[in-house]
């Protein structure tokens, strides 16, 4: 025996074991996430069949009106529903991948996409500019605001990845903590043979440099004494690295931590996709382009200088996390993994 179930945002119908009531599975037409229903039950004369039907349709009904949180959990495999493929309600909708990027950069102008953004932006400025004064409590609260900020990256890429048009809620679902360790362990993997080198390099120099090499010597003359050739390996490692990154944080926003050693895998799937994935990748470089030009105006700026950085980051940094997302949703049939 099996559940019929169909999805809320296109209308495609599936078919699941009974064994898979009460789990979600992964609209293969429009990435939505469905909750399969429990087995319809046949009531006897002595049921109240009505109270119950009329329960059901006011709990839908009102979690309609909710809006929708990424949920992260596994999803179960389902066969496609062969009952009315024709039928309108089972037409596959328009995706543009085109429209959607032009959506992701201009979410501000959605006031609810706005106030998020303004939301995120005060709690930035507090974590950097009051915070770092506050001793013990402004030490606690930046890490809290730092591991939430990490765990709202990983969201904001998945509800990308689900077809979602707004920014993610506020409230955190994951924790903390451990959001906060996989994010920095993303850019550290993926930039750990360019501080490799950069470190290796540096200790050559400094052996070369013998008593020379004492505590006289600042970062920035490091850098004007060190050959061109180091520095220039180093950037090449630094640019891979940023290349790379997108397709790591799919795996771990929607594939799981495991799926950050499949390499061959990651390469089989940018392969796939070479195009739509350099056009990503592309948004990452450009995000740390302005983020480095904006971190120099803002040293001559000041205090209000730093201020507009966080704001241009921040666009730059979601505009570009929601491409990593939109990727996966309008490409993830070249995918190597299969994720739902």
């Amino acid at each position: 025996m099996t559940i019929k179930v169909s999805c809320g945002m296109c209308g495609k119908n599936y078919k699941a074991p009974d064994k898979a009531a009460g789990k979600r599975l992964r609209c293969k037409e429009c990435g939505e996430s469905i909750k399969i229903p429990e087995p319809e039950v046949e009531y006897g004369d002595d049921d109240d069949g009505f109270s119950n039907l009329l329960a059901d349709a006011v709990e839908l009904e009102s979690k309609s009106k909710t809006i929708r949180r990424p949920v992260r959990k596994p999803m179960v495999e389902a066969e496609k529903y062969k009952g009315d493929e024709d039928g309108p309600a089972t037409r596959k909708q328009e995706n543009n991948y085109t429209q959607d990027l032009i959506a992701t950069f201009l979410f501000p102008l959605d006031p609810a996409n706005m106030f998020t953004f303004v939301m995120i932006w005060v709690l930035l400025c507090l974590r950097d500019l009051i915070l770092p004064f506050g001793g013990r409590i402004g030490l606690m609260g930046y890490i809290i605001i730092l591991g939430w900020y990490s765990n709202y990256r990983f969201s904001v890429i998945y509800e990308a990845a689900a077809g979602g048009k707004e920014l993610p809620e506020l409230a955190p679902e994951e924790g903390y903590f451990i959001p906060m360790l996989q994010w920095a362990g993303t850019w550290l993997l993926v930039h750990l043979p360019a501080f490799l080198y950069l470190g290796i390099a540096l200790f050559l120099f400094f052996s070369n440099l013998g008593e020379d090499a004492g505590p006289f010597l600042t970062p920035e003359e490091v850098v004007d004494l060190l050959p061109v050739f180091h520095l220039g390996v180093f950037v090449i490692l630094y640019c891979l690295g940023l290349f790379f990154w997108p397709i790591l944080a799919l795996c771990v926003a929607i594939g799981g931590i495991e799926t950050i050693f499949r390499i061959d895998l990651m390469l089989l799937t940018i392969w796939r996709s070479k195009a739509s994935y350099f056009f990503t990748a592309g948004g990452m470089f450009l995000t740390s382009v302005v983020y480095t030009f904006t971190a120099i105006a803002a040293i001559q700026l000041g205090f209000v200088g730093i201020i507009v950085m966080m704001a241009i980051v921040l666009y730059m940094e979601i505009v570009s996390l929601r491409m990593i997302g939109l990727y996966y949703h309008h490409f993830k049939k070249r995918f190597a993994w299969n994720w739902g």
